[in-house]
Parts: structure tokens; sequence; C-alpha cells
């Protein structure tokens, strides 16, 4: 009888024991082969806005889903997953999933945040007018900063509120920022606004002067200049520009017309021109005369040399016309390069990119009608003499930057050569010059612009 009882109270605590067994939730796996592993709808990766991550499961309903965003192992006291969830920020990730007395292998992923690169509109480029430049960002609330000195971008830089209006060359580097995500990557953007009608002249260093032998003395002795970067009229001032601008063309007997290019222009009546011009079209005026720069205190134009003209006073740092230095005017002729190191401005065959004694039936041509050197540039040989900034002197062997010639003199410095003039006269590195009052038919004008 005992033995019957004893029989019984042991069923009796097995019966308990699987009971208790049955209504228990084991927090870590026990049968990882078991296909009840939970599923996410985003892996592991980097993100540039906020996501919503399911956790799925193709087995039973009854399965339970448990689940961490820091990183720790999760339970059945862990969050228990009903619906998608939000991560906006640097996470860990880890879910389980349980049903009955089996438990899920543990699954993890590792989300991480980057702010989108900025985009820039317009994109970088080369446009003849100014730029309203938008920069965005893809990634809601990130704070874009961005700089145009070339330095890096960070929080103390400019923050983006409004476009940025663009009317000359410059780089644009912009970053987003947003907090508790990493910085994205450094967006770069390059604009370069030129002129209608101009091109642009990259800085440089080149070797002035007679570089193929044969010249004269005052091209010599050949020296290293160093120029910062400037634009250049693509072709001389034609007289439809000049008569727009001074009411009147002064040009006859060698080519009348539009597209022709002006002559019987002095230097004193070029940068007359050049005042007028820039504020007609709402430029900084570069040339004051007795301290004013509007033409219409200078007085009438001199037909003789004039104390008070030559003194004219140039501001290089204006964003107006201007005529081009000596150094300026020889560096775009050869494109800007000592190599190739071409007789004449683009080419060592003068009928190609010259107006001269030998093809030009003793007149002057509509301009642009030979080829251009590399730059783009016209008639830098050939068709007309061009008025320099420069009073005519001698060279120095000494390396220059940026130089603007003598303080005073006789001459001021003509380029290119003529119509009626042999070859000799167009080379790039030839030099003439001319009184300031004086006017002809063999000297135009052709005009620049810096670069700001």
């Amino acid at each position: 009888m005992k033995c019957f009882f004893t029989r019984i109270r042991w069923c009796l605590l097995i019966l308990l024991a699987v009971s208790l067994l049955s209504c228990f939730k084991w927090d870590n796996p026990v049968d990882p082969d078991l296909d009840i592993a939970p599923q996410l709808s985003h892996s592991t990766g980097t993100y540039s806005d906020s996501i919503a991550v399911s956790i799925l499961n193709s087995a039973s309903a009854n399965i339970e889903i448990y689940y961490t965003l820091d990183g720790s192992q999760p339970n059945v006291t862990s969050d228990l997953y009903a619906s998608p969830i939000m991560i906006a920020s640097n996470t860990i990730l880890k879910a389980i999933a349980m049903a009955d007395q089996n438990v899920s292998q543990i699954i993890s992923a590792t989300y991480t945040f980057q702010a989108s690169e900025p985009i820039f509109s317009p994109v970088g480029g080369t446009y003849s007018k100014d730029q309203s430049v938008s920069i965005s960002c893809a990634s809601s609330g990130a704070t874009i900063y961005y700089t145009t000195d070339g330095s890096e971008p960070d929080e103390s830089s400019t923050v983006y509120a409004s476009p940025i209006v663009l009317s000359t060359a410059i780089t644009i580097k912009a970053r987003a920022y947003k907090a508790e995500w990493q910085a994205s990557e450094t967006a770069v953007a390059s604009y370069l606004i030129v002129p209608e009608n101009f091109v642009y002249v990259p800085a440089g260093t080149f070797t002035m002067g007679d570089t193929r032998g044969g010249g004269s003395s005052d091209e010599l002795p050949t020296h290293n200049v160093t120029l910062d970067s400037f634009y250049m009229g693509q072709h001389q001032v034609t007289q439809g520009e000049y008569t727009a601008i001074m009411g009147s063309n002064p040009a006859s007997g060698y080519g009348v017309g539009d597209n022709y290019p002006v002559y019987y222009v002095s230097w004193y009546s070029a940068i007359k021109y050049c005042n007028l011009r820039s504020m007609a079209e709402g430029l900084t005026p570069v040339y004051s005369i007795s301290g004013s720069t509007n033409p219409a205190s200078w007085g009438s134009v001199p037909t003789s040399g004039n104390g008070t003209w030559n003194a004219a006073l140039c501001n290089f740092n204006a964003n107006g016309y201007r005529l081009p230095t000596e150094a300026e005017w020889e560096y775009a002729a050869r494109g800007a390069t000592n190599t190739p190191d071409y007789l004449y401005s683009g080419s060592d065959d003068i009928n190609a990119v010259a107006w001269y004694s030998g093809n030009s039936g003793s007149t002057t041509h509509i301009v642009g009608t030979k080829a251009p050197n590399a730059l783009g540039l016209y008639d830098m040989s050939g068709n007309l003499f061009e008025w320099c900034w420069d009073w005519w002197g001698s060279y120095s062997a000494n390396a220059q930057s940026n130089p603007t010639g003598p303080a005073s003199g006789s001459y001021r410095v003509v380029r290119g050569g003529y119509w009626h003039y042999s070859a000799y006269y167009c080379r790039v590195a030839n030099r003439s010059g001319g009184s300031p009052y004086g006017s002809n038919g063999l000297i135009g004008f052709r005009l620049c612009r810096a670069v700001l």
C-alpha cells in the first residue's frame, strides 16, 4: 500500500513539473534550427533619412517578437514588437522570436545615419550671366554650411539660408549637418561667369618677349611673368559696339559696318568708352581722371598731349571694362602658354589667323573671320593694332607679377599688327607704341575685365 501512494506522489510531481514548464518563457535560444527567427526590413547600413523598420516572421501567428534598441540582449522583459519602429539616429536593433517553448536566434542590425551630400542648382559650370545658386539636402532637418574661399565647411562656416548670387569665378563647398548624425560628404561646385563675348584667361606664368628669335631689341630680354586670371574680349571692339556707347562711328575708309573693328580711336577715347560702357551696364568704372570716374566731368577728349588725361589712374580691382596690360595682352595672344610657342596668335601660319598685308586687300575685315587661338580669341594677330594700358618702356630680365608698365612715358603700347603691315609686325612678341591722343586707321582696341 505504501508503494502505491509513493507512485501516486511521483506522478503528481511529474504532472506539476510539466504544467510549470508549459507556462515558462525561455530567455535564451533552445532550438536555433527552428524556423521562427524574425527578419528585418532594413539591413545593417548607413542611411541618409529616418527609416521605419519592420520585423517580419512567416511562421505561426502565435509567435511573439521582443526587441531592444540599445544593443542589449532581448528577452520577455524587452519591448514587444507590434508595428514598424521609427529609427532616426545611430541604433543597434536586436530582436528575438518566441513560440511556445521555442526561442529563435537573436538577429541584429546596426543603423548609422549620415546627412545626404548637398545638391547645387544650377550645377557648376560656365555661364554667360550672373547665377543664383540654391543648395538643398535630401536629409530632412539637416543644416547646410558653406564656404566660398576654398576652405572645408564646418559648423563655424556660413549657414545656407537663401540662394547665393554669383557674378564671377567662384567655387562653393557645402556640407550638411544634423544632430547625432555623421556630417555629409563635402559637395563642391565651381562656377565661372564669363561675360558674353568674352573668354576666361586662367592665371599662370609664361615667358614674355622674343622667344623665337629674329625680333627687335625692345622684345628682349625674355622674362617670366605671372598673372592673375582675367576676362578678355573675344574680338576687337566693333564699330556697332562703339557707336552704341559713344553716339557716333569714327571709322572711315578702311571697312565700315557694325561688325568691323572700330578705328580712328585714340587711347584717350578708348578709356572714355570703357568707363561709359561700365556705367551703362551697372559695373564699377575702372578709370579716374582728376578724382572722377564719370567721363562727363573729364571734358572733351584731347586731340593733343594732355597731362591731366595722361595721369589717368586705373583701379584694377574694379569689375568694369578696361584695356589689357601689355603682359595680359601677350599672355592671352599666346593662348596662356608658351607650349606650343607659336609665332602668331594661335598658329605659325599667319594666313590662318591674321589679316595682314599679304591677304587683307588693304582694308580691315569683319571681326572673327580668321581662326581663333586656343582660348577662342580672334584677330590678336593682324586686322588692327590694339591699345594697351601701359606706357612703352624697356624690358627687365627680372621676373614680374601682374606688371602694369612704367609710371609715365610718351607712348602707350600697341600690340598685334594690322592689315597693312607685314607678318613681322603680327608676331605675338612684337611691340609698338603710339601717342595716346593719336587716332588713325591702324589702331583699334580690345576690352578686358578683372576676375573678382
